[in-house]
């Protein structure tokens, strides 16, 4: 890996699983709390990288890639809204219902709420903003004013998951199972799914979740490969719903395919850099440098 690539696994932490935290290589081997804990570590890490990738990367967003970037900056949005609002529908009710107590998921409202100002203020700028009139400064001075809230309230609802396990009684599995099917009910399968899928890191914990989220697990104790529907499926999700705004998804943090990658936005800062170690290097040698400099016709080698 070069220095000189930057990735998305900074400057807000990601969320190591419960499923790493017990030192098990599977999902199939977990409780239903610990399981459901790991699956929203998963979603909010999807969050937390396409946080990551916006807030390193608009800085250097010119002109001319403006439109596609603002088209990501609304599906990283989008996909925030969605789950949260998913998760207000058919998910704390629905736990507060099972648990008899009512309340339970209050302090994860009122997370939801305390940068519900900020997020509406990112949508308002990259929604309407002309690309020409783009400013990265003013994309990273909306984010700073509710980035840090946000990552702090997708940490603790990891947490509040898990803590539900004093609740024995309580079928978080078939809770699961329902919040599962309303959202992608929920789901644009040409924004959100996409965003999703690129921003999902398959080798992330060794590996162990690159079957998450659309591909069905194999039977617990088994080698077993995934069926052919989930693999049609997965294909069908990551290489064509994402042609629609292919050009988007190029400022992801991984490949379809789920591979992590360095950030395509930053390519500048790379070039920009490189540009000045070589004004660095013609003055200690005593020469100018002129980055204005015309190429050569031809190329002469030897």
């Amino acid at each position: 890996m070069s220095s000189s690539q930057i990735w998305a696994d900074y400057p807000f932490p990601l969320i190591s699983t419960p499923a790493l935290n017990g030192d098990v290589p599977s999902l199939q081997h977990l409780d239903q709390f610990a399981r459901s804990a790991t699956k929203m570590a998963l979603t909010h890490n999807v969050i937390i990288r396409g946080m990551n990738s916006i807030y390193l990367q608009c800085e250097h967003i010119t002109p001319s890639m403006a439109a596609s970037f603002l088209l990501y900056c609304q599906c990283w949005s989008e996909f925030i809204q969605n789950h949260h609002a998913c998760e207000e529908v058919a998910f704390f009710p629905i736990i507060e219902k099972a648990t008899g107590v009512e309340g339970l998921s209050e302090g994860n409202l009122e997370q939801h709420d305390a940068f519900l100002g900020g997020l509406q203020e990112f949508d308002k700028y990259v929604y309407n903003v002309h690309p020409s009139q783009f400013s990265g400064k003013k994309v990273l001075e909306i984010l700073d004013s509710f980035a840090a809230t946000l990552q702090s309230h997708l940490t603790d609802e990891v947490v509040w998951i898990m803590a539900l396990s004093r609740f024995p009684n309580l079928n978080l599995a078939a809770i699961d199972n329902y919040h599962r099917q309303y959202v992608r009910s929920q789901q644009s399968q040409s924004r959100i799914i996409p965003f999703l899928l690129t921003n999902h890191d398959v080798l992330y914990e060794a590996g162990i979740h690159a079957g998450w989220p659309f591909m069905q697990a194999a039977p617990a104790g088994t080698d077993e490969e995934p069926g052919l529907t989930s693999k049609l499926k997965d294909f069908w999700l990551r290489y064509v719903c994402t042609l629609v705004h292919r050009n988007a998804w190029k400022y992801s943090c991984c490949t379809f395919a789920g591979k992590p990658r360095p950030l395509e936005g930053t390519k500048m800062l790379r070039t920009r850099s490189h540009t000045n170690r070589n004004r660095e290097s013609a003055l200690e040698l005593g020469v100018e440098s002129d980055d204005n400099l015309q190429k050569p016709e031809r190329v002469l080698t030897r």
